[in-house]
């Protein structure tokens, strides 16, 4: 056989094999919970059944992880924040996003923040004070500029709450 064929074959044969390792590793990523951008499945960490009174310690965790949609998990990354050690979901244009989709099936959810995850119940508020009041300790956690400008009006607010 001529060495055109031969080399021809490994490098088909390196390319599928390319193919098949990069598949494993977005698999692999979207088995176990998001990644930044990008959805993942069960969120994966230490379950923590004890109700959570304050959820002030979310202040040091940055973003969070949400799972949905529990017999069927679907997790993404979310903003999280606390007002008063209420914990908080916020999600701008979330209209028809999977998620909020999943939220508005089922209230139930698990949320990771740091290593650790929550069973909680998400409820979605349209209370303008509530909203506001949400909106402005958000942008103050961000130390954004002020004033602190008004939500858009596609942002949705979800408040959390232990289960």
């Amino acid at each position: 056989m001529p060495d055109f064929w031969c080399n021809t074959r490994r490098s088909v044969v390196a390319k599928i094999a390319r193919g098949f390792g990069l598949m494993a590793v977005a698999t692999l990523l979207m088995g176990i919970g998001p990644f930044d951008r990008l959805p993942g499945a069960r969120l994966v960490g230490s379950e923590v059944d004890a109700p959570i009174a304050s959820w002030r310690f979310v202040e040091t965790a940055g973003q969070c992880q949400l799972e949905t949609r529990l017999q069927y998990p679907h997790s993404v990354t979310v903003n999280c924040w606390h007002l008063d050690g209420q914990l908080y979901v916020g999600c701008m244009n979330c209209q028809g996003k999977v998620w909020s989709h999943y939220v508005a099936l089922s209230q139930q959810a698990r949320i990771k923040i740091a290593s650790k995850v929550y069973p909680v119940i998400l409820e979605r508020t349209t209370d303008p004070q509530e909203m506001t009041r949400s909106w402005a300790a958000r942008w103050n956690q961000l130390g954004r500029a002020q004033p602190v400008v008004k939500a858009p009006d596609h942002y949705w607010l979800y408040r959390v709450t232990s289960r």
